[in-house]
């Protein structure tokens, strides 16, 4: 029988480490379907849905639904333990549903804010309950290679021709996506290509060609740190590079900074007066000392991070006025209201985390932006647990959580890459949660 080393390709000698793994059966893999069938139907485009009962079920909400089952079994029992976190997390979308209800009637706020909740909660809790050991995430990093591969490569088709590709062929079958303002449809989605120096912005499968860009950086300290080697290794390596085919700010920044932190922690371990809580020390002192001494704090500098400078402008200008919004609706927001601005102005908000406060009010963004910062630091703690294999693995993930959630502040998560940021969060609390000796494959 195969191990996972032999598998997933594993450097031997990190393998030594740990004693001999026992042989693997058909259920390790078959316990990673519902957690593979969610992350595949992130890689489809939205375009392929069907319209129920007045509810658009893409792909991703269709997994959820056909899951639903499963995932209520998985919580009721007793192979996973919770924590405090997961409460906070239901406490956020919970809110969402009553803001919604509150700025709209009962009825349609429900509907709309249960869309909302279901979104985030749904694949936060398929990844509290998709894996029992450490191997499990490797098996599934291994069995996502193809198809982030494939992705990978739809972006670099569209950059050969210049023209977007996947979803306009999508769209020709299953129709165009409505385009809404306000909360309400109001024409046809266009799918105009946007260029950047020239080259197209390529977006593949995606919503929009920032969120592809983001989604494959995010894979870069995943695949990087994982200790699986072989052709899904650089599958996911390959990958994460052609996301800078969306020319994307964040996506280019996203991978810098998982670039670094990739490095920082190879150094670490070889340098005795590096260490990550040397770092998180001297970030978190940096941090106040820029956002004391600089104009408009920190958070205005992260946000004009970008390849255009009028971009970043811009994006200052929407924090501005979102703040606004959020000073006089501190509560339940204001839904899908477009935000008080300048005529000129769009109503779309670049901001994962002013837009839940802008549309449902500050409980909503501080108790799911807590629960991030927390997946963060558990998963960093529990990294100091594991022998050396699984910690790189850990510190990966912490690395990717991190990242995305600081690019939070400059792009909104919708779509696919919603639901692939909170089933990393879910994911990361439940690796956390696993004690070394449950490491064993």
């Amino acid at each position: 029988m195969a191990t996972i080393e032999g598998i997933a390709g594993i450097d031997p000698a990190g393998a030594a480490q740990r004693r001999r793994q026992p042989a693997l059966s058909r259920s390790h893999w078959l316990r990673l379907v519902p957690l593979l069938l969610l992350a595949y139907s992130i890689l489809l485009p939205q375009e392929l849905r069907v319209n129920l009962a007045g509810q658009t079920i893409y792909p991703y909400r269709a997994v959820i639904l056909l899951l639903a089952p499963w995932t209520f079994y998985q919580l009721l029992s007793n192979r996973h333990r919770y924590l405090m976190v997961d409460a906070l997390a239901l406490l956020g979308c919970g809110w969402i549903v009553i803001a919604m209800m509150v700025v709209y009637a009962p009825g349609e706020g429900f509907l709309r804010g249960m869309a909302i909740a279901l979104d985030i909660m749904a694949p936060y809790l398929i990844g509290r309950c998709s894996i029992l050991e450490i191997s499990d995430f490797r098996r599934f990093l291994i069995s996502l290679a193809p198809g982030v591969g494939l992705a990978a490569l739809s972006l670099l088709a569209e950059s050969a021709v210049g023209a977007p590709l996947v979803r306009p062929a999508m769209a020709s079958i299953f129709g165009a996506l409505p385009f809404y303002y306000g909360g309400e449809e109001v024409a046809n989605l266009t799918l105009d290509p946007s260029f950047r120096f020239g080259l197209l912005r390529a977006a593949g499968p995606f919503s929009h060609a920032i969120l592809a860009g983001l989604f494959f950086a995010s894979l870069f300290p995943l695949y990087a740190l994982s200790a699986i080697k072989g052709w899904p290794k650089k599958a996911g390596w390959i990958s994460s590079l052609l996301g800078v085919l969306s020319w994307s700010s964040a996506a280019i920044l996203g991978l810098l900074i998982g670039a670094v932190l990739v490095a920082y922690d190879w150094l670490q371990k070889r340098v005795e007066i590096f260490s990550w809580r040397a770092l998180a020390a001297a970030s978190a002192v940096s941090g106040l000392v820029i956002h004391l001494v600089s104009q408009n704090g920190i958070i205005n500098i992260l946000v004009r991070l970008t390849l255009d400078p009028q971009t970043g402008f811009y994006r200052l200008l929407i924090w501005r006025h979102g703040i606004e919004s959020i000073r006089k609706h501190p509560l339940g927001g204001i839904g899908y209201a477009a935000y008080e601005r300048p005529d000129w102005m769009s109503s779309s908000i670049d901001s994962q985390w002013l837009v839940l406060g802008v549309r449902h009010g500050l409980v909503a963004a501080v108790t799911l932006f807590a629960v991030a910062c927390i997946a963060i630091v558990a998963v960093g703690m529990a990294s100091l647990r594991h022998d050396e294999l699984d910690r790189r693995l850990l510190v990966g993930f912490a690395i990717t959580l991190f990242m995305m959630t600081l690019m939070g502040f400059t792009v909104a998560f919708f779509g696919g890459v919603l639901i692939w940021y909170f089933l990393l969060l879910g994911l990361g609390l439940t690796l956390s949660q696993l004690a070394p000796q449950q490491a064993q494959a």
